[in-house]
């Protein structure tokens, strides 16, 4: 168990013995929609991860390269060889990884590509002004020094450009009131990523843990929650009232923070 992972288990026993559900600022939603998480726990051979209509195609972890498993989709396209270009090979079949597609009843397609325990040091930033890191700098105006990044690189289908996704574990949960993640495709184009430190008490009213968050809240430029996912238990996914083409974004981003946890 990582150091991250062990501050979550002590801050939800010291909030409460009793069954733990996350709790969302019902005041920003319109009407949330909440979807339990299946498959996100047990054997993770041949792994199905689903919530709602949205679904895994397949999940591979400790992937390095590999076709999509989406017919319409052939092995050449831009991504299975391009997190190359951010991570060194070398560096990648060193650490932990996983792959999924997701789909849903519309039949939406993407392919996430993701590399866990990641230090900032490793990215190759240059002098390219769409590099994730550089985007948050002018976004947040910070750059922390970390060891335990999360990088996600999102295609989906129909879509030019990629998103790509950095989530800081450590600070997530040091610094869970404060810190702040960053969504880009574009430096006009991002969402930002919040850790919820509260939880939902016997009598419906919301208790904020001491230290330490439970699942992250995905906001707009505006600051307005499109969407959250719990990491307790089996986890859960929240919708807010928003349009198809942006939930199947949000489903993509809850699916990649939940498989995280299983690696």
């Amino acid at each position: 168990m990582q150091k991250w992972q062990l501050i979550v288990v002590v801050g939800l026993i010291i909030v409460s013995c009793s069954p733990a559900k996350m709790a969302i600022e019902k005041d920003n939603w319109n009407n949330p929609e909440e979807l339990t998480v299946k498959g996100r726990q047990g054997i993770l051979i041949n792994q199905k991860l689903s919530f709602g209509e949205y679904r895994t195609v397949s999940v591979k972890r400790s992937w390095t390269k590999g076709s999509s498993a989406f017919a319409g989709w052939t092995s050449g396209r831009p991504g299975y060889d391009d997190y190359s270009r951010i991570i060194g090979v070398e560096y990648s079949k060193k650490k932990q990884t996983v792959r999924f597609e997701l789909t849903d009843n519309d039949a939406n397609e993407s392919s996430a590509f993701c590399i866990t325990q990641v230090k900032s040091k490793d990215f190759v930033l240059g002098n390219n002004p769409n590099s994730l890191f550089n985007i948050s700098l002018d976004i947040l105006g910070v750059a922390d020094a970390s060891q335990d990044l999360y990088w996600i690189k999102l295609y989906v289908k129909n879509e030019t450009d990629p998103w790509e996704i950095v989530l800081d574990n450590e600070a997530a949960q040091r610094n869970s009131k404060n810190y702040m993640g960053v969504i880009s495709q574009s430096k006009d184009r991002y969402y930002t990523l919040h850790p919820v430190f509260k939880m939902e008490k016997k009598d419906g009213s919301a208790g904020t843990m001491p230290f330490g968050s439970i699942g992250y809240e995905i906001r707009n430029k505006q600051g307005k929650p499109l969407a959250a996912v719990s990491l307790i238990d089996k986890g859960v996914v929240y919708f807010n009232d928003i349009g198809a083409d942006e939930k199947f974004l949000m489903a993509n981003i809850c699916a990649a923070i939940l498989l995280q946890q299983e690696i």
